[in-house]
């Protein structure tokens, strides 16, 4: 599809969708388009939606929304390394009370000691039970189903995601969009990935105590990948993974989970692949069918008409 310079209404729907809701998956981003797509009659082939989006909307969009202090971004989860999001965020603000005007005070209170009690905890995580406790230790005032209510909130609006052994972590939106905040806050809490140097709150870490580098796990599978399929090409195969700072050999179950998990992602979208392909041409078949049946219905009508007209003619 051409390229305009200009944004078009799907474009303005769209930075719409994202100043209401915020942030997407990447599902809930393939559906967006294809609605607007349907809507504005747009010439986007079925599972060319995200590149079309990342390489053609969102530079557009962006170029025309950066003045106003916000932008659209992609991001990939800590916790899932497969899980894409796109999230609308503001250049400018680093407290959560200003990046959205409908949380209460008494939400942002929330907010802020859950944020504070994930990244400053060794496992970057936390039970609710431990947030609702300390928000009571501080005297802010507030029940258990409020606060219930407000952490279903958080999880709606892409603020916290569920973590290992029921606890909570931070999702990639709040990553992305507090990012100058976490940094100047918590500096001696986080990490840089090395592979991405971009900020790192949950991730994986080199098994030398005194190497102090970090992975995100995003990160970890192409490094790991990249590292397979070249020992994979040459005569005398390795079985170690090392560190790419130190190079003593990495976690063996770490890169077993990372590998694993990511052959089961390419498992499924082949398998989502050749559904939708399938699906086409159980459409297709369906519209012949239909086809087939209006024209036999037509031609039927014809005959008939064309009998009774022989049948006055007599």
């Amino acid at each position: 599809m051409s390229v305009p310079t200009a944004l078009e209404d799907y474009h303005k729907q769209l930075i719409q969708y994202f100043l209401h809701d915020g942030a997407y998956n990447e599902k809930e981003m393939i559906d967006l388009v294809n609605a607007l797509r349907d809507r504005y009659e747009l010439k986007i082939k079925i599972k060319d939606e995200i590149r079309i989006l990342t390489n053609n909307f969102l530079p557009l969009i962006n170029k025309h929304i950066n003045q106003y202090g916000i932008e659209i971004k992609q991001v990939i989860s800590e916790e899932h390394e497969n899980d894409i999001y796109f999230v609308c965020i503001q250049n400018f603000k680093p407290q959560f009370v200003k990046m959205d005007c409908s949380y209460t005070e008494k939400e942002a209170a929330v907010f802020e000691k859950l944020l504070e009690l994930i990244i400053t905890s060794d496992e970057k995580c936390v039970a609710p039970r431990e947030v609702f406790e300390a928000i009571l230790s501080n005297d802010l005032k507030m029940t258990q189903k409020e606060f219930s209510e407000t952490m279903t909130r958080f999880h709606r609006d892409k603020w916290i995601e569920s973590g290992p052994h029921n606890t909570v972590i931070l999702h990639a939106r709040t990553i992305l969009e507090m990012q100058s905040f976490i940094m100047d806050t918590y500096r001696d809490f986080i990490y840089n990935c090395q592979i991405c140097t971009r900020l790192l709150i949950r991730g994986l870490n080199c098994s030398n105590s005194s190497c102090d580098i970090h992975m995100h796990r995003s990160c970890a599978v192409r490094y790991f990948l990249r590292l397979s399929n070249s020992t994979s090409n040459s005569t005398t195969r390795k079985t170690a993974y090392p560190c790419p700072v130190c190079k003593q050999e990495w976690n063996k179950n770490d890169v077993a989970n990372i590998l694993k998990a990511n052959n089961i992602n390419e498992q499924n979208n082949m398998e989502q692949s050749n559904e939708t392909v399938h699906k086409k041409q159980r459409t297709s078949k369906t519209n012949d069918h239909h086809n087939n049946t209006n024209n036999r219905s037509i031609r039927s009508t014809h005959r008939q008409l064309m009998n009774e007209s022989d049948d006055d003619d007599d």
